[in-house]
């Protein structure tokens, strides 16, 4: 027995140099792979071959080719978003410059004229369906072709801010992609050993997007007062649970602003009158301006209770998105004159197929 200790103890003292040596060759291929991994000039084919050998070497590889990402996400990241505020910074000018270049005499007495039709129509008694469809309609469609600039447009009229922009979508496909290693990398190693996340570049190219319709909308002739409200209004949408109520109040005050009427500004106590009123008439089967609900029973009652006040409200159902409710709302008589109204404030509130619009 205790020759077997002994003989067992000689195996170990002399496989431990044997594995330490085994350790440092491979650390030495490890680093010599990571070395030709860094050369720029690699294709696309010999550096995905790279990344693969070197996560063969379990802990160590994945250690080493995760460094080497990071330093690839960090550059990346810094070019792209130097690239993406020099494009929204030219797509502003660009777009400003595209409306000014429209808005002529001739065009400019045509944009009050169009407005005066549709604002005279709203002030008719006897406003009917048929009159929106006929008159309202090809009034709105002119004042948006005249009026309204998109991204699309500005990039035809400048091709290298075309290409900037198209740098842009790469630089963040590589980030996605890099990003996606990068997790290969981490979960290669004991979880003990594992690295923060880094920030995942999924959202980036729909938050460029966003910031690029913005810059459009922005575009769109209006006072600075209107101006200050959508900007108000971007902030308070945060607040909002649903993010299709902020966009159903920002399509309807692109509309009013179409139209040469001011932009209202999101009350957010509205917009939770409004939410539960939805609610209610979802979870209790009723469709009507009159809540069987004690203390709810009219649209003031329930703007009162939550802490503000309401001149109108329009209601609706089976639609998916804001913007489709205003649709609707805006071939109704009653509630297209509400829409167009001489408000300040407006609240909308959905609850998965309802909606209700009030108006301050």
């Amino acid at each position: 027995m205790i020759l077997g200790w002994i003989l067992s103890l000689c195996c170990a003292v002399h496989a431990a140099p044997a594995l330490r040596a085994e350790a440092s060759i491979q650390q030495e291929e490890v680093t010599e792979l990571a070395a030709r991994l860094r050369n720029p000039k690699l294709t696309l084919d010999e550096r995905v071959a790279l990344e693969e050998r070197l996560l063969l070497f379990g802990e160590s590889g994945a250690r080493a080719l995760q460094r080497i990402v990071e330093e690839r996400i960090k550059k990346c990241d810094e070019r792209a978003r130097k690239s993406e505020k020099t494009y929204l910074a030219e797509l502003e000018k660009s777009a400003a410059k595209l409306v000014s270049a429209r808005l002529d005499k001739p065009t400019l007495a045509e944009v009050d004229k169009l407005r005066r039709q549709v604002n005279d129509l709203r002030r008719d008694e006897r406003l009917t369906k048929e009159r929106i469809h006929a008159e309202g309609d090809p009034a709105r469609e002119r004042l948006r072709a005249l009026l309204e600039v998109h991204v699309d447009h500005v990039l035809e009229a400048q091709p290298e801010l075309a290409k900037l922009r198209e740098s842009i979508g790469t630089d963040l496909y590589e980030l996605e992609q890099d990003f996606g290693l990068w997790m290969r990398c981490n979960f290669a190693m004991p979880e003990k050993k594992r690295s923060k996340a880094v920030a995942d570049p999924i959202e980036r190219w729909p938050a460029v997007q966003s910031a690029e319709a913005w810059v459009c909308m922005l575009a769109t002739p209006m006072t600075p007062a209107d101006r200050e409200v959508l900007t108000k209004n971007r902030a308070l949408a945060a607040e909002l649970p649903e993010p299709e109520e902020a966009a159903g109040v920002l399509d309807l005050n692109r509309l009013r602003i179409l139209l040469g009427l001011n932009a209202l500004l999101l009350d957010v106590k509205l917009c939770a009158a409004s939410r539960d009123h939805s609610n209610d008439m979802r979870t209790l089967g009723f469709f009507d301006h009159l809540s069987p609900v004690e203390g709810k029973k009219t649209p003031w009652d329930r703007a009162a209770r939550f802490g503000t006040s309401a001149g109108a409200e329009n209601i609706a159902a089976g639609h998916e998105s804001g913007a489709s409710a205003n649709l609707g709302w805006w071939y109704s008589p009653g509630h297209h004159k509400n829409m167009l109204g001489g408000h300040a404030r407006v609240g909308l509130g959905r609850s998965e197929g309802f909606w209700t619009q009030m108006f301050g």
